[in-house]
């Protein structure tokens, strides 16, 4: 009977129209094109930063952010100022969680942790972990519930940076690996916020990058700026790939992503560990051990498995 009543039910309910069903293809398409536009920046991000700042370059972290946010800030205001009435109330609150998160004092923190530790370990510990953060301040703040599968691979995440830190957990590669995990905490809090303020992906990152212009006057005043001294090549590099692609074009790829994909967006954070490790053995001759190699592959696949696994919201 029960049986019967469930397919009486189901053909009640209205067929899905193809249209719509391409639609939605359309759209998971769309957004997996997004978010492996910004995995892939990302990727080389943490390359190109710990280069600057482990000993190659002479531009130190306050410098990297001060390219990253005066070139992005400058060329987003005008976006901001455009689109200013059209932003939603609350925007301008969650201004102030998205720059914690993803602006200036979250890209300050993290070079200031890639001097401590591999580019492989901060990709592991930042975007790697960033998905058990969102999907905890997910349960806090949407009610959402993860599944089993999402569920088994936020513990793999879990079991995979325990084993990073405890690898090299001594001396000052604990404090980069602690800095790695707040920014993950922090960025895994504004992608759960900026979901449910339901800002637009552009607005975000117009919102993002022009708040964090105010970091450039405390940088000015503390006199630490060593651009002056850095050769033109290292710092036309840097101002590229701080200031265009890392912060504007990846930060507005992934926020693209979230508003297409939701909960799933984060997921894809899972290629970041891989390619940024692979990277860095290339640039860097960062080679890992067998331990962390196989520390690196548990949180790729848990992030893997935490994308493909559904939510549901409580109640």
């Amino acid at each position: 009977m029960a049986t019967s009543n469930r397919a009486t039910l189901n053909s009640l309910r209205p067929a899905r129209s193809p249209a719509a069903a391409d639609a939605g293809g359309r759209r998971t398409l769309e957004g997996v094109g997004w978010a492996l536009l910004a995995v892939g920046i990302w990727s080389g991000w943490f390359v190109v930063t710990r280069y600057a700042v482990g000993g190659h370059g002479v531009l130190g972290p306050a410098d990297l952010v001060a390219l990253r946010f005066g070139v992005s800030g400058l060329f987003l205001a005008p976006v901001l100022l455009m689109r200013r009435r059209a932003l939603p109330r609350r925007a301008w609150t969650e201004a102030l969680w998205l720059v914690l998160g993803s602006g200036a004092p979250f890209a300050l923190a993290l070079s200031i942790g890639l001097r401590f530790a591999p580019a492989g370990h901060a990709a592991a510990l930042t975007p790697g972990t960033m998905p058990l953060f969102a999907a905890g301040f997910g349960a806090w703040l949407l009610g959402e519930r993860p599944g089993r599968v999402r569920l088994l691979g936020l513990g793999l995440i879990a079991v995979g940076a325990a084993a990073i830190v405890g690898v090299q957990g001594g001396g000052t590669a604990l404090v980069g690996h602690l800095v790695f995990l707040a920014c993950a905490a922090a960025w895994g809090l504004a992608t759960v916020r900026m979901r449910r303020a339901g800002l637009a992906a552009l607005d975000a990152t117009a919102l993002t990058c022009v708040c964090s212009l105010a970091y450039v006057p405390f940088y000015l005043a503390a006199d630490v700026s060593r651009i002056a001294a850095a050769p033109v090549g290292e710092l036309a590099v840097q101002a590229v790939y701080q200031g265009v692609l890392a912060s504007a074009v990846a930060l507005l790829a992934f926020n693209r992503a979230v508003s297409l994909l939701g909960a799933r967006a984060p997921g894809f954070t899972a290629l970041v560990p891989v390619l940024a490790t692979a990277a860095g053995m290339a640039v860097l001759g960062e080679v890992p051990g067998v331990l962390e190699d196989a520390a690196v592959g548990a949180v790729a696949v848990g992030v893997l498995l935490a994308a493909m696994g559904g939510v549901r919201r409580a109640g």
